[in-house]
């Protein structure tokens, strides 16, 4: 029964991470198409489709080890009754942990310690990764807790 239940938390990982990069992808194409729109001759219509697929494979190599290495031991081991899994601190902390992701990625912030000042978006997509990740983590922890605890 555990290792069943434990594969129905792997689950809930799953579909937390997946809707944060989801979300950035989201937020990749608004830009694109904002940007389309206010300058239809700079942006080809291709960058509704390379860019947001070229940082989705970037995005993963940020987001695969922090989900084996943080959000599954977390979504395992914590209980479900613990503050973590309140929805603005669990969100909260997914936020702060996609910036400093990056920021340590980048050693600084943008326009301090020889960070461009362009790279403000990298950090916004770290942001809405992490908070959404955590809040889809936290608002769905009860479809998949695991079924052995159910019957308590």
């Amino acid at each position: 029964m555990a290792p069943r239940g434990i594969a129905k938390q792997i689950l809930g990982t799953i579909v937390a991470v997946l809707s944060g990069w989801f979300a950035a992808m989201l937020f990749l194409e608004a830009i694109a198409v904002i940007q389309l729109l206010q300058q239809p001759h700079y942006i080809v219509a291709d960058a509704l489709w390379v860019a947001p697929i070229t940082v989705s494979m970037v995005m993963a190599y940020f987001v695969i080890p922090v989900w084996l290495f943080l959000l599954i031991p977390l979504y395992v081991f914590v209980p479900a009754s613990s503050a973590l899994w309140r929805l603005p601190v669990c969100s909260t902390c997914g936020l702060v942990a996609g910036l400093v992701i990056v920021a340590v990625w980048l050693r600084g912030l943008p326009g301090v310690g020889g960070v461009a000042p362009e790279a403000w978006s990298l950090y916004v997509i770290a942001a809405i990764v992490g908070g959404v990740t955590c809040f889809t983590g936290a608002r769905t922890r009860h479809v998949f807790k695991a079924s052995h605890l159910t019957n308590r």
